[in-house]
């Protein structure tokens, strides 16, 4: 048996314990859907009838289902364990975590678009990891759900990029403004059903400290449509012209707050687009987040399980001992720490073979 010193394996186990918690930081032991309606991390669930649910039940309820991370949405209640739920539970809870065995009601609030199927942006794929593609959310979502759009579709062009994600670049499409000039994007689909008050905004006196950039959004046309009629595809773009995304600065919400205030409230009615329909661009609605994970210490460990066994008089004995043991086998093996000497198992053997004599 191959030996390694104290320090090494406690140095070790340090840093098992800090990646765990990088990747799985929250503790996930509680369903959100009695919290109602939340801006949150979703999960769709193709496995489930393309449901929705929380962090907690993604791990706890469905993992061995096919899962696709949609990240945040504003405004939705977990579909676990609901009647849009459409797989039977083997152990007979409708949702783990909850451990309904009724199905409950399902939030009529929540949206479902192509993004519970697994697919994004106005080309419907579904998300490739190893595409040098860079992918912005629409941060306004009203029209399109919060989708996620590939840059090269936000600007109208091909995907044709040389792959650079082995070397941790970024390469952005011809046209696309460069990420360190903007810090939200609303896409052509929210603009083009509220161009009325998007108008409005842009010809204000602070448009200029909201929006960074206004990018035209030229629909893509097959190659057949292109040699086939290649005037008709000409007059199809020129039509589509009109359509732009909108890109924001970093102050835009208070930019907005301040423009809004501006406004006759009782008779502008982009005192009420600003104010009623679209909020969360002048004030940001936090991200729900389960309570992170906290690892008991060894002590309420033992603490824990002497007093959920026996009664008060041998929970303080118990713990007596455990603290004697502990202090004894620390003092044991601080010389090997010290020295960098290797601990054996004949060591460790020894320290309690001394003990029971």
């Amino acid at each position: 048996m191959s030996g390694v010193s104290a320090s090494e394996y406690l140095s070790q186990q340090q840093e098992l314990e800090d990646e765990a918690r990088k990747l799985m930081p929250w503790d996930p032991k509680s369903c959100t859907y009695e919290k109602g309606a939340l801006r949150q991390q979703v999960f769709a669930c193709r496995s489930h009838g393309k449901i929705g649910v929380c962090y907690s039940c993604s791990i706890q309820c469905h993992t061995k289902c096919d899962i696709v991370e949609l990240f945040t949405k504003r405004c939705f209640t977990c579909d676990c364990g609901t009647e849009r739920d459409t797989q039977e539970s083997e152990t007979g809870f409708k949702c783990q975590l909850r451990r309904n065995t009724e199905a409950d009601i399902p939030s009529l609030q929540n949206v479902y678009g192509h993004n519970f199927e697994g697919l994004f942006c106005s080309c419907n794929k579904e998300y490739d990891p190893d595409s040098s593609a860079v992918m912005l959310q629409c941060v306004q979502g009203t029209e399109c759900n919060e989708d996620w759009y590939h840059d090269y579709c936000i600007v109208g062009k091909d995907e044709g990029k040389t792959e650079a994600k082995a070397k941790g670049e970024e390469i952005l499409a011809e046209g696309m403004p460069p990420l360190d000039t903007f810090d939200a994007y609303i896409c052509w689909k929210c603009v083009s059903k509220y161009e009325y008050y998007f108008k409005r905004i842009l010809s204000h006196p602070l448009s200029d400290k909201i929006v960074a950039h206004k990018i035209a959004h030229m629909a893509l046309k097959s190659e057949t449509s292109l040699n086939d009629n290649r005037k008709r595809s000409i007059e199809a773009s020129e039509e589509n012209q009109g359509e732009y995304s909108l890109f924001l600065k970093d102050d835009y919400s208070e930019q907005l707050k301040k423009l809004k205030d501006s406004l006759d409230k009782d008779n502008d009615k982009l005192y009420l687009f600003l104010n009623d329909l679209v909020p969360f661009l002048l004030k940001d609605e936090p991200v729900y987040e389960e309570p992170e994970e906290v690892e008991p210490s060894a002590d309420e460990l033992v603490s824990q399980m002497l007093q959920n066994a026996v009664d008060r008089d041998q929970v303080i004995a118990g713990i007596s001992a455990f603290h004697t043991m502990k202090t004894r086998l620390s003092e044991y093996l601080k010389p090997f720490a010290e020295t960098g000497q290797v601990v054996r198992k004949e060591d460790i053997n020894d320290f309690f073979d001394t003990k029971k004599n």
